[in-house]
Order: C-alpha cells, then sequence, then structure tokens
C-alpha cells in the first residue's frame, strides 16, 4: 500500500509524467483499481476476517473480480508494454495471465459450487497480483542475492521478478496438494 499511497501524495513517478494523458489515465486506473484489491483481499481471502461480512462475501467478491480484471486490463493495455524493466516481462506478462486465468477459473468454480476450488484459485489470483507490489520489495531487500546468484543484471531481474511469484504459488500448491494426498490415503 505505500507505494500507492506514494502516488497519492507526491503525484505520478517521473517515468509518467513525460507520458501522454491517456497513459496517465490508464495508470490511475491501474493504481486505483490495485488498491481496491488490495483493500478487499482480507477479507475475502482469510477465513477470520470474512465471518464478520460472510452476508457481504459476495458483493465483494464480485468487486474484488471487477477491480481485478480492470487492473489486469491496464496491464496488457498500457502499464507492461512501457515497462520499464524488459527483463521483466516475460514473467510480467505470465503472472498477468495467470492472474486472469485464475479469476476466471475460481469465478467458474463457485458457479458449480465448488468451494475449495473457489477458494484456491482466488488465493492464487490474489498471489499474482501481490506480485506487482512484492517485487519492489524484492528489488530493494534481495537483489544483491540475485546478482550473486546469476551471471549478470539481465538474468538478476528475470529470476528475482519470477521467484516473487512463483514460489509462493508452489509452496501453496504443494501444501494443497499434500492435504489432498493425506486426505485421499488415510
Amino acid at each position: 500500500m505505500l507505494p500507492t499511497a506514494y502516488y497519492f501524495v507526491a503525484g505520478f513517478p517521473d517515468f509518467v509524467v513525460n507520458k501522454e494523458v491517456g497513459y496517465k489515465l490508464w495508470f490511475a486506473t491501474h493504481i486505483l483499481s490495485g488498491t481496491v484489491v488490495y483493500v478487499i483481499a482480507p477479507f475475502q481471502l482469510s477465513s477470520s476476517l470474512k465471518k464478520g461480512i460472510s452476508k457481504r462475501h459476495k458483493m465483494l467478491g464480485r468487486v474484488f473480480i471487477s477491480a481485478s480484471l480492470v487492473c489486469i486490463l491496464s496491464l496488457y493495455i498500457a502499464i507492461l508494454p512501457n515497462s520499464l524493466c524488459k527483463s521483466c516481462l516475460p514473467s510480467q506478462y505470465a503472472t498477468t495471465t495467470l492472474w486472469l486465468l485464475f479469476l476466471v477459473v475460481g469465478f467458474y468454480s463457485i458457479r458449480k459450487r465448488k468451494m475449495e476450488h473457489h477458494q484456491r484459485f482466488m488465493i492464487s489470483a490474489f498471489i499474482c497480483a501481490a506480485y506487482f507490489v512484492t517485487v519492489r520489495v524484492i528489488s530493494l531487500v534481495f537483489m544483491g542475492f540475485f546478482r550473486w546468484i546469476t551471471p549478470n543484471e539481465h538474468w538478476a531481474l528475470l529470476v528475482s521478478d519470477i521467484s516473487v511469484w512463483f514460489v509462493p504459488l508452489l509452496m501453496v500448491w504443494v501444501i494443497w496438494w499434500r492435504k489432498d494426498y493425506y486426505k485421499k490415503f488415510n
């Protein structure tokens, strides 16, 4: 939330100031819709927080999905084609596409009344959404490690970028797989 708060206080960053008005609107739309996703997600994804708003879960879910779709659209139309990190583009497009895919499958799962699948895909969608903020923290704190394990800056950026979304997704899916495995055989 800090980068978003910074935009509201200090205005657009330098790389946006010199862009045309259309890009600025897409950028602002991206930031606002992303903020909505981040504000709603804890209430939608946390069991303890969800209990207090269970009657509003469906409505907030629609807002979460709508804001996610707007954020994803802004990524595809304006943000990713103008990315400052060309090395990160494969990872950024992959996680944006996975975010969209997880949202669609999560929505489809709830329509089919498959609650566990719905929960898993919506959590996975949020992990992909969280990438776009988490990657900034990784860049500030852990880039020295990625520069140390990779042959050059290009690879360091790409590997750090992929690790931000792939490692959390891998961890939760392995946990779910183990849970399903033990449920099946015990």
